[in-house]
């Protein structure tokens, strides 16, 4: 019987791998788009206003619909990505003053990281749509909507 337990957990693990298989996009606008959300192309270090330091060129995929961090999580692996950390989005951030010249003009909305802060909560990137990015924390509870950030 212990035996039986152990093969049934092993097809279970594959059966459940070929599905995750099954539903990562292709890492294209057009991907991201397939799955409603919004494609992010960060700035580049030669853009205006941007360094190397604080800028990455790096693309994103952000979620349509907000969510709680634990669905983040789960929507961004369901793509076959990872929700981005703090220091991907916002090279250098928040050791430079809470600004992201990364995503300036993408970032009019609260967008969840995988960069833990105090105890069950994890770094957001908030802006509003003029003033510097704000890197705050947010808990990972159920009633704190914000959009998805996968890298």
């Amino acid at each position: 019987m212990k035996n039986f337990k152990y093969v049934l957990f092993g097809l279970v693990l594959m059966v459940a791998g070929q599905v995750y298989a099954e539903t990562t996009i292709p890492w294209t606008k057009e991907g991201c788009e397939s799955v409603k959300g919004t494609w992010i192309t960060a700035h580049s270090a030669t853009d205006e206003g941007c360094d190397a330091a604080h800028c990455n060129g790096k693309n994103f995929c952000r979620s349509a619909q907000q969510m709680n961090w634990w669905s983040a999580l789960i929507w961004c692996k369901a793509l076959g990505r990872e929700l981005t950390d703090l220091e991907t989005a916002c090279p250098n951030g928040l050791s430079s003053g809470n600004v992201c010249p990364n995503l300036d003009g993408f970032r009019k909305v609260l967008m969840w990281t995988s960069t833990p802060g105090a105890s069950n909560k994890s770094y957001m990137i908030h802006s509003n749509a003029t003033g510097p990015i704000w890197n705050s924390y947010n808990e990972r509870s159920i009633a704190y909507q914000n959009y998805a950030l996968c890298k």
